[in-house]
């Protein structure tokens, strides 16, 4: 199993575990596709013993519908306005790339080119984005993406692949 963390908070973001993990934007992004899962509310036939009441499905009151994505990595949804996602990735692309020129300078010149593609055609399409925080809910670590992408129902979650280590388990 391999896990890939936040170089700087070392929160847990992403697992192979996820539906789909691919790289898109030469490299730049890892993304995985998410589904909601329904959490707690199972009696499986505990409460009603009764033969013909199996297989009706159980008690679902407390049950809770949640993103399979958010649940597993404790992410938490935060509000960005524009201007200060704009800020934000400023400051943080600044701090990555001093991290890659200390641990992988052969990264730095695709970081820096890939993310001078991809901001502008994010920003332009800014209001489409969902954002989250993990568990640490540092300010000035690694921000996860999310996207509703054509007629999905749950959201393509989206990594600076750079911004996370990878663990192999």
């Amino acid at each position: 199993m391999i896990v890939w963390k936040d170089v700087f908070t070392k929160d847990e973001l992403l697992s192979d575990g996820m539906k789909n993990v691919r790289e898109l934007e030469n490299g730049l992004l890892l993304a995985c596709d998410s589904y909601n899962v329904t959490l707690g509310g199972g009696d499986y036939g505990i409460a009603n013993n009764d033969e013909e009441a199996m297989g009706a499905g159980g008690d679902t009151a407390g049950a809770e519908s949640v993103n399979v994505v958010v649940d597993a990595f404790k992410l938490q949804n935060i509000q960005l306005p524009r201007k200060d996602f704009q800020v934000y990735i400023k400051k943080y692309s600044k701090r990555l790339k001093e991290y890659l020129e200390n641990e992988n300078p052969s990264r730095v010149a695709a970081f820096m080119e890939g993310m001078k593609e991809w901001v502008p055609k994010m920003l332009k399409e800014f209001d489409e984005y969902e954002f989250y925080m993990g568990p640490s809910c540092d300010p000035d670590a690694l921000l996860v993406l999310a996207k509703y992408e054509g007629e999905s129902h749950y959201p393509t979650f989206l990594y600076l692949k750079d911004g996370l280590a990878e663990e192999k388990f």
